[in-house]
């Protein structure tokens, strides 16, 4: 231990040895004799858990590691929700620090800034939790700062809705145009996701059997998309009765078209992001509202299977839920709805 001339201590702590088996020190620096000795002492301990002491690598270099290594089979929405997160809400605020000398307060000051954006800080906590996970597994840092890090307490979802009445009679007597219409109505009376049903062609239409097969989804790219030959899960490859209101529409649709897939622009290709968003805003148009999302249409088609007492395990199929419990759920809310209406309607009566 020395002191030197601005009173502060210093300890040089072997750690190690060198490729060519010289030894390899480390100066720390403390105010008191005590503090040095506690920190030449942590530096030992971390050497002996094979922690690497002198690595320099930042948060935004570490981060920039895991995704490559790590994140490098996911789907395309999947990677790029990471990347988000990884560049607007880790790299930018705190990229340039140690991983080393990250701390707690560093995350906790990041949720706290974003605490009105429930969805972010949840995804953020996921994210940031992982990354640190493996810096851990890789001997970089002792332990995870993202542990102690305390989540404000999230909005509560919004409860999904099926279309009202007014909605429903409004859809059937727009003047649409035969591309959007027949869109609207395969979301209406299948309960198809959107990627399924952008992703149809005309063989996927068995006129024979009144059936849709769907085994496809439509990811968006920047400016691009892609046809996957699969769907969101397994459950997802199924065969869908094609019902009395959508018949005419369909096949009228079908029978118009001169190329593979049903929906597609001008020039042959499947729809991007932004030929989508044209189309559904034509939609939204003339319904006079922005209120309305595809996935409305996916939950009034399972409203629709529940009042025409369709049993649970048939409507899982239908709407390829990977879990009967997703099901289970959407007719417990339905039921205990009816219920309540069911109330409503006996009090007023009573009174």
């Amino acid at each position: 231990m020395k002191k030197r001339p601005d009173g502060r201590y210093q300890i040089s702590a072997l750690i190690g040895r060198n490729d060519n088996g010289s030894p390899k020190r480390k100066v720390v620096y403390g105010n008191t004799q005590r503090e040095v000795k506690e920190k030449a002492n942590d530096l030992r301990t971390k050497y002996n858990m094979g922690l690497d002491i002198d690595s320099n690598i930042t948060v935004g270099e570490w981060d920039l590691q895991w995704l490559k290594v790590y994140k490098c089979g996911l789907e395309y929405k999947t990677l790029e929700m990471y990347n988000s997160i990884v560049k607007n809400y880790i790299v930018k605020p705190i990229g340039n620090i140690r991983l080393n000398k990250l701390k707690t307060i560093h995350i906790q000051n990041i949720v706290n800034e974003n605490s009105d954006k429930s969805w972010i800080v949840k995804k953020f906590k996921l994210t940031i939790n992982q990354i640190l996970e493996q810096a851990v597994i890789n001997d970089i840092i002792f332990r995870n700062p993202a542990i102690g890090v305390k989540l404000p307490p999230l909005e509560k979802k919004h409860t999904k809705r099926a279309l009202s009445e007014q909605e429903e009679k409004a859809i059937k007597s727009l003047e649409l145009d035969e591309k959007t219409k027949c869109f609207v109505y395969l979301l209406m009376y299948t309960g198809m996701r959107k990627s399924e049903a952008l992703s149809l062609t005309i063989n996927d239409i068995d006129k024979c059997k009144m059936l849709i097969t769907v085994c496809k989804t439509l990811v968006f790219k920047v400016n691009q998309s892609d046809v996957k030959d699969t769907t969101k899960t397994s459950a997802g490859v199924r065969s869908i009765p094609i019902f009395e209101p959508l018949k005419d529409v369909l096949f009228n649709y079908v029978d118009s078209l001169d190329t593979e897939y049903l929906f597609t622009t001008s020039s042959g290709k499947t729809f991007s992001d932004t030929v989508y968003r044209r189309m559904w805003g034509k939609f939204e148009k003339a319904m006079g509202t922005k209120n309305i999302t595809a996935h409305i249409f996916r939950h009034n088609f399972a409203t629709m299977l529940y009042n025409a007492g369709v049993d649970i395990k048939e409507a899982q199929s239908i709407l390829g839920h990977k879990s009967v419990q997703v099901t289970m759920d959407i007719y417990t809310h339905l039921s205990t709805q009816k219920r309540d209406e069911a109330t409503k309607k006996m009090n007023a009566f009573l009174s």
